[in-house]
């Protein structure tokens, strides 16, 4: 029996916890979610919301509440369906989308999972290699073996790794916070030299938003792999409070602790940093500040990782089609390795800094729509698809020794992250049990109109849509849009079919 044993590697993948598995309190998802969101990226989102768009510090901070309330308040709603169910966040989707509509999305989630994964592993990899003096291939390969470990024990290891680290990161970032806050600029106005301030306070106030939104909106795919195993009569309410304001707070403080950082290092560079060198940019030669900040980069870095490596390989797992259709396979193969490569080939028409040859946009199409085939055409055991997931984005962050590149990637990476997930989250929002899952096609229709209806807002280094151009005081509205709109449609559309 698994139930609360720390020890044991988790047997259950895809199925449902019997109830005589179930363990564990709502109030256990605040310590989930505070030490998953208590890592860089968050830090990240509040340098950038300052630094690259001139937002004022109290406008950043204005936008940066605004987009985590919603964010973390999807996260909420989607997270009630795990202890009720029992089931793994794209299991669940498939209620919605059927389970070959499901596919798309499941792969998308999985990708997603690898990508994060790989990032956060260069990041933690040159926070080692400055604290141990080694190269980087040495610091990347024992971030990979720590992060893999946890990932395979799963949920239970997971729960107590997030819940012990968010109390290390907390003294980490308190020490960063003492040297932020005492050279910060609380009154800093807007910036309009800053290199993305054409949209003026205003827009700055929605990029804040946008970033916050993005960033939070990106967990709902998994948000309830981590309450499923809760009792089924835990409380709803407590449920969602819970999970709320674990990613809320944690979020929320770091990247108001990043926006603020801005204001105290003066200068572009910030922007581009990667978080090791955001650390030294903020410690100034202080010794004991570096060596705090390259710890509590690399902790937070792993929080996040251990979460992305188990949520991206049951994704893999959804993405499975058990009656092995092999043209299925290599349609949905196909229609990733396409998508990537319009991608890559729109960023390098949009972007001066993104120099994509061809030869390497057809090996990342050619690569993307592999590991889709791969996911949807073979399968394994849970800790196995944990394994498999940890090398591929191992192998991955093995070409991301150069920090100027991998800081670009990732900022642009956070950005594009719920260009799918956010119109997706609001269809999960809006399911109706038992009626919505006989709706699969009219969740691919809202999906994508979401998804349609956001491009045009788009405002992004590698993309600007037309109505987002003509107006950049709106900033980078494209997720509320995308969110709206598919909610409305699928709810709508639903509503319609049931009086019927």
């Amino acid at each position: 029996m698994y139930g609360a044993n720390v020890a044991v590697v988790e047997p259950h993948g895809l199925d449902a916890i019997d109830r005589t598995e179930r363990h564990g309190s709502p109030r256990d998802l605040f310590g989930l979610w505070f030490g998953a969101n208590a890592e860089t990226a968050n830090f990240a989102v509040g340098i950038i919301a300052v630094a690259l768009y001139g937002t004022s510090l109290a406008g950043a901070i204005a936008g940066l509440v605004f987009g985590s309330i919603l964010g973390y308040t999807a996260i909420s709603l989607v997270s009630l369906a795990g202890p009720r169910l029992g089931l793994p966040q794209m299991v669940i989707s498939r209620r919605a989308f059927g389970r070959d509509g499901n596919v798309l999305p499941a792969i998308l989630a999985f990708l997603a999972g690898v990508g994060w994964f790989s990032v956060d592993c260069i990041f933690g990899a040159q926070a080692l290699g400055a604290l141990l003096h080694v190269g980087y291939p040495v610091a990347l390969t024992i971030t990979l073996i720590g992060s893999i470990v946890i990932a395979v024990y799963g949920y239970n290891a997971i729960h107590v790794f997030e819940r012990f680290s968010a109390v290390a990161l907390v003294c980490g970032f308190g020490a960063i916070g003492a040297v932020v806050f005492a050279h910060a600029h609380l009154d800093a106005p807007f910036d309009a030299h800053a290199p993305f301030a054409a949209g003026g306070e205003i827009g700055g106030i929605a990029f804040a938003a946008a970033l916050a939104f993005s960033y939070s909106i990106g967990w709902t795919p998994c948000a309830s792999d981590y309450a499923r195993y809760l009792p089924a009569s835990s409380s709803p309410r407590a449920v969602g409070l819970w999970a709320f304001a674990g990613g809320f707070a944690a979020s929320l403080s770091l990247e108001i602790l990043g926006a603020a950082a801005a204001t105290a290092v003066r200068g572009p560079g910030i922007a581009a940093a990667t978080p090791a060198e955001t650390v030294g940019l903020l410690a100034a030669g202080n010794g004991t500040i570096a060596t705090i900040g390259l710890l509590t980069v690399l902790l937070g870095t792993m929080n996040g990782n251990v979460m992305n490596l188990y949520s991206g390989a049951l994704s893999a797992l959804v993405a499975y089609d058990p009656q092995r259709r092999l043209p299925f396979a290599l349609a949905a193969g196909a229609a990733i390795g396409a998508l990537a490569a319009g991608f890559l080939v729109l960023a390098a028409a949009s972007d001066a800094t993104a120099r994509y040859p061809a030869p390497a946009i057809a090996a990342v199409a050619l690569g993307a729509g592999a590991l889709a085939f791969a996911a949807v055409r073979w399968t394994l055991v849970r800790w196995q698809a944990a394994l498999a997931v940890g090398l591929v984005g191992g192998a991955l962050a093995v070409i991301g020794a150069d920090p100027d590149a991998t800081a670009h990637v990732y900022g642009n990476f956070l950005g594009l992250l719920s260009t799918w997930a956010a119109p997706w989250a609001a269809i999960m929002i809006a399911m109706r049990e038992p009626t919505a899952r006989h709706y699969g096609h009219i969740a691919l229709i809202a999906w994508t109109a979401g998804i349609a209806a956001g491009l045009p807002f788009w405002q992004q280094s590698w993309f600007t849509g037309p109505i987002a151009a003509a107006h950049p005081q709106l900033g980078d509205v494209s997720y509320f849009v995308s969110f709206a709109v598919a909610y409305a449609v699928y709810a709508g559309a639903v509503k319609l079919r049931s009086r019927k």
